[in-house]
């Protein structure tokens, strides 16, 4: 697993309040009491499932899945905060039963636990619907960028513009793609590389056809994609 900046910067702030936390926790006069470790077990436990989540949230490929991950991080920093500062008041106030320190720290744990488990289930959703609308919007970015390479391979001014006018229509077509779609689709792929065939046979007349043949059958495929 890399080593990364941001990991190196996580292991340290969570090395820094490891050491904090138990310099306090051990060089002032606390009562040993069995309050006293509930709330010091429960504080170490916190800060080690921070820097878990931490290295979890940073060791994503992408820097979209590591932006996905930092609600992970929203989600155990407040909890970290909250569950030191009642373990402090765990450790030093004798009068908390620590039955009910332990009872109150097994309920910020788990809620802790379930808020971590909803925003992963939600962050792997949204990356999965991000997926699979990138393999839905590749039909009509690459049709668009066949098209505009066909711009640069024609002297003729007049074909010119009308691809540059196609280029434009598909540009700003509906970019998702479906089954539904996949005979007209599969029409415009057909008619695209004919195209591509007149424009490299400078056959004007055949390109002019062929470019308000597309023009026609982008018009109902975004009718369709409205439907």
């Amino acid at each position: 697993m890399k080593f990364t900046r941001n990991k190196m910067m996580s292991f340290i702030a969570v090395l820094v309040i490891l050491v904090i936390f138990n310099v306090i926790a051990f060089m002032l006069p606390f009562n040993r009491h069995s309050g006293f470790w509930a709330g010091y077990i429960f504080s170490i436990l916190s800060i080690l499932l921070t820097a878990g989540v931490a290295f979890y949230s940073l060791s994503r490929e992408s820097l979209k899945s590591k932006f996905y991950g930092v609600p992970l991080i929203f989600v155990v920093w407040p909890y970290l905060i909250a569950q030191l500062v009642f373990g402090f008041l765990e450790m030093m106030l004798q009068f908390i039963p620590f039955q009910y320190g332990i009872i109150i720290n097994v309920i910020l744990l788990g809620a802790c636990l379930i808020g971590l488990i909803a925003v992963n289930i939600s962050k792997e959703e949204i990356e999965r619907i991000d997926e699979k609308v990138k393999k839905k919007v590749f039909y009509i970015k690459s049709l668009q960028s066949d098209v505009e390479v066909l711009i640069d391979k024609t002297s003729d001014e007049d074909s010119k513009n009308l691809l540059k006018e196609l280029a434009e229509t598909i540009q700003y077509s509906d970019p998702m793609s479906s089954p539904q779609l996949a005979i007209i689709e599969n029409e415009i792929s057909t008619k695209v590389v004919v195209l591509t065939e007149a424009v490299k046979e400078a056959n004007a007349d055949s390109t002019k056809t062929l470019c308000n043949e597309l023009q026609h059958l982008f018009s109902e495929r975004n009718q369709k994609c409205k439907i």
